[in-house]
């Protein structure tokens, strides 16, 4: 019997503490940012999956960069397809558009695609379950605002999750001013 998983969407809880200083001072623009699986010591640690994969979005335009320079990121093997296709960390220093909604779903289809193996059938690699954690960073004058998001569906229903959620009116109506009260500990500088 399979086990029965539903669709979320939920807030993630980020804070410019849980990233790097370099990230928070990159320009605004739309690029996409791979933040680590996780971290040891204030070394980012990445699944070695993701080692071919950003040269692989960068030819398939995505404008994709690591969260970490190189020296401070290290890669680890997984033996398990499904705990490496199960979380992908994504941060963009802008408000989230459709074109960067369409590269971070196709950044999320390549990290499957390049866990399950490139004899995957690309039925198999939409049908994967993925959690998608989404940094929005989002600059005025005088702040930085972190949203997180979090999304949890199978590939083919990512794309059309994120955006509902993007348009979501009270999304939306957070304006920086107010999204202290609603945000995670968010200011830089």
């Amino acid at each position: 019997m399979r086990e029965e998983i539903t669709d979320a969407v939920t807030r993630w809880d980020i804070s410019a503490a849980d990233l790097p200083e370099t990230l928070l001072a990159a320009s605004t623009g739309g690029r996409v940012f791979l933040l680590p699986d996780s971290s040891i010591d204030g070394m980012a640690l990445y699944r070695d999956d993701v080692a071919g994969l950003v040269k692989t979005l960068r030819h398939r335009g995505v404008d994709i960069d690591f969260a970490y320079e190189r020296e401070d990121r290290r890669y680890l093997s997984e033996y398990g397809a499904t705990e490496v296709v199960a979380t992908i960390g994504i941060a963009v220093i802008t408000t989230l558009t459709t074109d960067l909604v369409k590269s971070i779903v196709m950044t999320a289809w390549q990290r499957a695609r390049s866990s399950l193996g490139p004899s995957c059938p690309a039925e198999e690699v939409d049908e994967a379950r993925v959690t998608i954690k989404i940094a929005e960073i989002v600059r005025s004058e005088n702040e930085t605002v972190i949203r997180g998001l979090e999304v949890t569906s199978r590939l083919a229903e990512i794309e059309n999750l994120i955006q509902a959620a993007v348009s979501d009116p009270a999304r939306a109506e957070l304006s920086l001013a107010d999204s202290e009260a609603d945000a995670p500990e968010d200011t830089t500088g």
